[in-house]
């Protein structure tokens, strides 16, 4: 398993509290889907026409597996005494699949840049006092001058689609002695 996975889950479970638990039914910016990983189809799009995945890095860096400077885990501090720090990265992602639902270009992109603030608030409120595994542990959470957002508009008239990716890093501190 390892850090990445617990603070993969919290961040997972502090979304779904505030991107679909959270949200009255009926509400428009209401989540269909938040999950670990890309969704491979599953559910369909109509069921989650907003639907947020989480990820290790980035995986729009991807492709062939390299270690990239521009983007990916990094020590941050080795301390004296044995202790390393590491800066682990993440991102978010959401699809706004506003198709068929006849919402006007500025309706959708109410809806799109509700769901983006709810998701950038949501990770800068997320608790990981208790995240750990083995000898590491998360030693600093998400702050806001390092999250990266974006958001990119296809589609319409009255059938936007929406992709959102919100990038953000996570201190932890592995005890080496």
């Amino acid at each position: 398993m390892g850090i990445h996975n617990e603070i993969m889950k919290v961040v997972a479970a502090s979304l779904q509290a505030t991107m679909i638990t959270n949200i009255p039914m009926g509400d428009v910016t209401r989540a269909g889907v938040v999950q670990l990983g890309p969704l491979q189809g599953d559910p369909d799009p109509d069921e989650a026409r907003i639907s947020v995945t989480i990820h290790e890095n980035d995986p729009d860096l991807g492709g062939e597996f390299k270690l990239t400077t521009e983007w990916s885990d990094d020590v941050a501090d080795i301390e004296c005494g044995g202790a390393v720090t590491f800066s682990r990265c993440f991102s978010a992602r959401c699809r706004c699949l506003l198709v068929n639902t006849g919402e006007s270009l500025a309706g959708a992109r109410e809806i799109a840049s509700t769901v983006r603030d709810r998701i950038e608030k949501t990770l800068l409120d997320t608790d990981f006092s208790d995240v750990s595994f083995g000898s590491e542990s998360v030693s600093r959470g998400v702050l806001s001058a390092f999250i990266k957002s974006e958001m990119l508009q296809s589609g319409g008239p009255e059938s936007y689609d929406f992709h959102i990716k919100v990038r953000f890093d996570v201190l932890t501190t592995l005890i080496t002695a």
